[in-house]
């Protein structure tokens, strides 16, 4: 495992908070040009105060011309040796059915979620595969989640058919990509305490954030992948969440935070 990047440049999507701020870091303080795109300045700003590694670069990664601006900025420094894609939104408003209307997905909130959860993804790699394969290769890792692999009965409908959705991208895309010399590889981590979960429709106490995955802890998984010399497949679950989700019949610490009775 190869775990110096000096020389390197890394593209982190999410990066202005969470665990794309902590991986974007991660691979700052390795000796990587850090590029990290993200819809706000001032978050990237707050990112890019962490190393002078950092380079923020405003991006909207559901707009294929807002990524082109950004790959613009990317290139003049080189081909991107890796692609680290965290960027995903959920929203409050995460049912099919449910007696309160406010929780219902509405047909924005449905276009939104898929717009960046899935085709941020499909942009973000279109975006990458042709300069990586013209420079001999690259790596991208690319954050889905257990949402994927199972189910979630807090995480929403909307996010969970986006993220069964990447799966698959991310499952059949990935011999295409190597074929061209880029490495593919998938991180599911499960319950995580990012900015994602205060779009909760019902917040979790602090004890319960306090046993989620951390932000530094997707960081380090996400180096470790990078750092590898094949393709991973890694799911990570915090002590508490059985694989293939935690449905409300499970007995978890935390069922009363789902707001499932």
């Amino acid at each position: 495992m190869n775990q110096d990047w000096t020389d390197k440049i890394v593209i982190v999507t999410g990066g202005g908070g969470g665990m794309g701020q902590a991986a974007a870091k991660r691979f700052a303080d390795a000796g990587a040009k850090t590029f990290v795109f993200g819809r706000t300045l001032e978050s990237l700003e707050e990112s890019a105060a962490l190393s002078p590694n950092i380079i923020p670069v405003t991006c909207d990664v559901a707009d294929p011309a807002s990524i082109d601006a950004a790959m613009k900025s990317v290139l003049e420094a080189g081909a991107p040796d890796l692609l680290v894609h965290t960027a995903g939104i959920n929203t409050p408003d995460r049912f099919m059915a449910h007696p309160d209307e406010a929780k219902l997905a509405g047909a924005e909130t449905w276009q939104k979620v898929m717009d960046i959860n899935v085709l941020g993804v499909v942009n973000m790699i279109r975006a990458v595969t042709k300069p990586m394969a013209d420079h001999g290769g690259g790596r991208i890792v690319v954050v889905s989640s257990t949402a994927g692999h199972g189910y979630d009965s807090f995480a929403g409908v909307p996010y969970t058919a986006s993220k069964w959705a990447v799966h698959g991208l991310l499952f059949t895309a990935r011999q295409q990509l190597n074929a061209l010399g880029i490495v593919l590889s998938e991180y599911a981590p499960g319950e995580a305490n990012t900015p994602i979960v205060d779009k909760r429709p019902v917040q979790p106490s602090p004890e319960h954030r306090g046993a989620m995955i951390q932000t530094d802890d997707c960081g380090d998984t996400i180096f470790f992948m990078a750092s590898q010399p094949h393709g991973m497949s890694v799911i990570q679950l915090p002590v508490y969440q059985p694989f293939g989700g935690m449905p409300p019949q499970v007995a978890t610490p935390w069922l009363d935070d789902l707001g499932l009775k």
